[in-house]
């Protein structure tokens, strides 16, 4: 240690004697290193400018490597040149600097600026294995920027715009190797290839964080659980967050501003489990930048992801715009959440502008695991009058809950109406399928008019009722109705269940009908099939012939 750094500890390092013994140099020490976590040590008194112009990079180590477990690290404002990766392989360090107010930019701050490559701040490193031990570090009140010159274009339209649209490439603001326990505290984070990356990184809080012009904002991997953020802001990244691989993370109150590019979501969770955003902003690109984000949130792009809520959400987002032919519109973001591999997804009450969206929800995987709840007021609507898109081929599963004074009410579930628009004969002896080639009501798109089936979207306990009108019958001609599930083949085969089975008597008109309730699995698909001993004609109309098919 220099002397200039004991003298400003003003420590009484001398003993009684000429010489100290060994129980008062121990008892020195532990004064020391009492003073260290007590006050705080200043980086100045280890040569640091904060000018901007000298290299800085081995006062802010020594500062680190000289102070023990759980001290008060001091930055004065400044602007300090870093060029090289800063270790910290310590517990419980706390690093404080000055900010004025959001943003934290111009004099007066303490400005940590990064010209080398890698992490500026690393907590562990790869090297090691298994979990490092370094824990709970804090940074407060400071800015982290990347300043050199091996620099990426953002994709970003809007940091573009601005003239802040680049990043260092291969570089991260904060690295934290297996450690845990990392507090931001009034801190931001800008032009980083990562701003914050974590692996096995748990336990964090971040309060106050500005995430702003990065490639990827926060990057939480291999059981990054339990994070918490208040009051996160980013803005201008290409993608904002990034969560991977984990269990348990809490934004509240999050504002996430002109995120994303037409290749990148600004919210990217996937094979997580357990997410929630509570009273969160998500305001998507301008007007003026005439690029379409494809959604605000994606769930579960390769892998299972579930549990996640979005409760008091306010979408921000532009007005459509014309396209380049000038007659039709595109808007800055197709949705605000789009469901790949994900179940158990709410979305509960959503306020702002949500009508700018395309839709609400995309169902783009062909997973069969596609599952969403809406929950709100549903104050706004679409061109299509449907809130979600099911633009993949899988199972596209959305329950609407509109709250309204009758109640919760239950929107967008199956309710199938179709009828016979002419008339069919029917051969004698022989089965056939009734072909119901009109449709009256389908809510969700599920009734198919050429193959005269009908196909579940999504598993469920459905009520099926088929009613069939016919010229009048021969006496003692005997009539069958019956239901098939499954089956490929035109006529014939085994039915699943006979609806009705009757010998007519007299020259009457005759009908068949018949109800029944079953449990069926997605993508299963119905028809309706009619047997006459006689030669008959099936009368059109859909008072006369119909089939009803209702979700329970």
């Amino acid at each position: 240690m220099t002397d200039r750094f004991t003298d400003r500890l003003k420590l009484n390092l001398s003993g009684t004697g000429t010489e100290l013994t060994p129980q008062q140099l121990n008892e020195n020490f532990k004064s020391i290193e009492k003073e260290f976590i007590q006050r705080s040590v200043n980086v100045s008194w280890f040569g640091a400018a904060g000018d901007g112009v000298q290299d800085d990079t081995a006062a802010l180590q020594e500062l680190i490597n000289k102070t023990p477990d759980y001290s008060i690290l001091h930055i004065p404002s400044g602007r300090y040149k870093i060029t090289s990766t800063l270790q910290i392989r310590k517990q419980g360090v706390r690093i404080f600097g000055i900010h004025k107010g959001r943003y934290r930019q111009g004099k007066g701050v303490t400005s940590i600026e990064y010209y080398g490559t890698g992490p500026c701040f690393q907590i562990g490193d790869e090297s090691l294995p298994s979990f490092s031990g370094f824990q709970n570090v804090q940074f407060h009140d400071l800015a982290i920027r990347y300043e050199g010159t091996n620099r990426a274009a953002l994709n970003n339209p809007f940091s573009q715009e601005v003239k802040r649209g680049y990043y260092g490439k291969g570089t991260l603001g904060i690295q934290d190797w297996k450690g845990g326990g990392v507090t931001l505290d009034n801190v931001l984070i800008e032009h980083f290839e990562t701003a914050f990356w974590g692996c096995e990184s748990d336990v964090n809080l971040f309060n106050c964080t500005e995430i702003n012009y990065n490639k990827t904002g926060i990057h939480l991997q291999n059981r990054s659980s339990q994070f918490t953020s208040l009051a996160l802001f980013t803005l201008g990244n290409d993608t904002a967050l990034d969560l991977n691989s984990s269990n348990g993370a809490r934004f509240l109150a999050s504002q996430h501003i002109k995120d994303g590019s037409s290749s990148d979501i600004p919210i990217r969770i996937d094979d997580f489990m357990n997410a929630e955003f509570i009273g969160c902003w998500f305001e998507g690109l301008s007007l003026e930048h005439r690029v379409t984000v494809p959604s605000f949130i994606q769930i579960g792009a390769t892998k299972e992801t579930k549990n996640v809520a979005l409760r008091d959400s306010i979408l921000a987002i532009a007005d459509k715009f014309k396209d380049d032919n000038g007659d039709t519109y595109g808007s800055v973001c197709d949705y605000f959440v789009d469901v790949v591999i994900g179940k158990k997804i709410l979305v509960d009450e959503v306020g702002g502008y949500p009508r700018n969206l395309r839709n609400l929800v995309s169902f783009s995987g062909s997973s069969s695991t596609q599952q969403a709840t809406l929950r709100s007021h549903l104050d706004f609507n679409y061109a299509d009058n449907r809130y979600y898109k099911n633009n993949g081929t899988g199972q596209a599963l959305l329950l609407v809950e509109k709250y309204s004074n009758n109640g919760i009410e239950h929107l967008d579930k199956t309710f199938v109406k179709a009828y016979l628009g002419a008339g069919q004969s029917i051969l004698a002896g022989s089965w056939q399928k009734v072909n119901f080639n009109q449709i009256s009501y389908d809510e969700l798109t599920e009734f198919e008019a050429t193959g005269s089936r009908w196909r579940a979207k999504q598993a469920g306990k459905y009520r099926i009722q088929a009613y069939i009108s016919t010229d009048p019958q021969v006496d003692g001609n005997r009539t069958r109705l019956a239901l098939h599930v499954n089956d490929q083949q035109v006529a014939g085969s085994s039915a699943y269940a006979y609806l009705d089975d009757r010998v007519i008597g007299g020259l009457n008109y005759s009908a068949l009908s018949g109800t029944i309730e079953l449990k069926l699995e997605a993508d299963s698909f119905i028809d309706i099939r009619v047997f006459s001993q006689n030669k008959t004609d099936i009368l059109p109309g859909g008072g006369l012939t119909y089939l009803t098919i209702s979700r329970m």
